[in-house]
């Protein structure tokens, strides 16, 4: 019924369950299982920047920094600004490969035979249904962080847009 299944993981609690759903449908009808995430947008929580650095998951700046007497102020603050970008980005990219390793495990404990990831960039939406789209899936498995229905209508929503938008058949999961 379902040859590929796309399922999109943030690694929250919902993400996770729509990892658990996934995997067991693409174990039961032999399906390849597509893991996908997008990387997140923005500062990385302190915590997380903590631990990174903590743990010696971020690279260290191959070249030394200029002295600052020789260089315009504003142009300092813009190295010291990309290098800020860089490592929230290393960051953002650990996250990643963390969410990927994790949801690939579940899916081996479930039975899943061949599970394949992919991770982007951008607006997240747009870069699933892109997923989904390139791989040619015919379901796409997605958590719901549960908002109420007030807000999802305000705010708008990365499942609602999915299920409204994504060409295959589509499954959230709260």
């Amino acid at each position: 019924m379902f040859e590929k299944i796309l399922v999109a993981t943030d690694g929250s609690d919902h993400g996770s369950k729509a990892v658990e759903v996934a995997s067991d449908l693409a174990a039961k009808y032999g399906s390849k299982l597509i893991v996908g995430h997008v990387l997140l947008h923005g500062e990385p929580p302190s915590a997380l920047r903590r631990m990174a650095k903590i743990e010696h998951l971020v690279r260290e700046p191959t070249v030394q920094k200029p002295d600052s007497k020789n260089i315009p102020g504003g142009l300092v603050a813009m190295i010291g600004e990309a290098e800020q970008n860089r490592v929230s980005h290393d960051v953002m990219e650990i996250l990643a490969s963390r969410v990927i390793k994790h949801a690939t495990e579940i899916a081996k404990e479930a039975g899943v035979t061949e599970v394949v990831s992919r991770v982007a960039e951008g607006d997240v939406s747009n870069r699933i249904l892109k997923m989904a789209e390139e791989t040619n899936a015919d379901l796409v498995v997605i958590g719901t962080r549960g908002y109420g229905p007030l807000k999802a209508l305000l705010m708008g929503s990365v499942s609602q847009k999915i299920n409204q938008l994504v060409e295959c058949a589509c499954l959230t999961i709260k």
